[in-house]
């Protein structure tokens, strides 16, 4: 599998190529990274503005995102764009991430809608999960209840994971899953 990770703006949001296919929470400035007559499938761990301002630089044929996280892509004050004086938003179609070929893991906290997607030996964690922190859960859509309940949920499919499996965060570095366990505090 070849994955190629791009650091994005506005808030160096990782943005990553998944086997020239598949663009994972794209990111503004993406769009110099793919070919231009290329029809690619955008699949969103959440919709967050950081993660969804690049949509309209991608030739998309689809867009997968889970259901509760809807309203966010479609609002510009729900996915906190407005926060940063733009008007970020998507109001087309998209399908229900839970349903296509790859693992997704549903993981609310951050957002309603968070998810974890697994493709192959690399796991697509969003804003749930960094090499030793999580997504915030002071925004208005956050819970950190929810939050609890997805890690405990990660913390237990990672210690039965294959240790050498790549974290791949919306934002900081790559890690492995034995690298995650051993420095996230909020996996003990």
């Amino acid at each position: 599998m070849n994955v190629k990770r791009v650091e994005t703006k506005p808030l160096s949001t990782n943005t990553y190529i998944v086997n020239d296919e598949i663009i994972i929470d794209p990111g503004i400035g993406i769009g110099k990274y793919l070919e231009e007559d290329k029809k690619y499938n955008i699949y969103l761990t959440h919709a967050h503005f950081d993660h969804i301002a690049g949509i309209e630089e991608i030739n998309y044929e689809k867009i997968f995102i889970h259901p509760a996280d809807v309203e966010l892509l479609k609002s510009s004050e729900k996915n906190l764009s407005t926060f940063m004086n733009k008007e970020i938003s998507h109001d087309g179609d998209w399908e229900d991430i839970t349903k296509q070929k790859y693992e997704v893991i549903h993981t609310p906290g951050h957002t309603p809608g968070s998810c974890v997607i697994i493709i192959e030996n690399y796991i697509f964690t969003g804003d749930t999960i960094f090499e030793d922190s999580i997504g915030r859960t002071d925004f208005p859509s956050s819970s950190q209840d929810d939050m609890i309940e997805s890690l405990k949920k990660m913390l237990k499919y990672f210690l039965n994971a294959p240790q050498e499996n790549i974290i791949a965060p919306g934002h900081m570095d790559v890690v492995t899953v034995k690298e995650l366990l051993e420095k996230n505090p909020y996996l003990r």
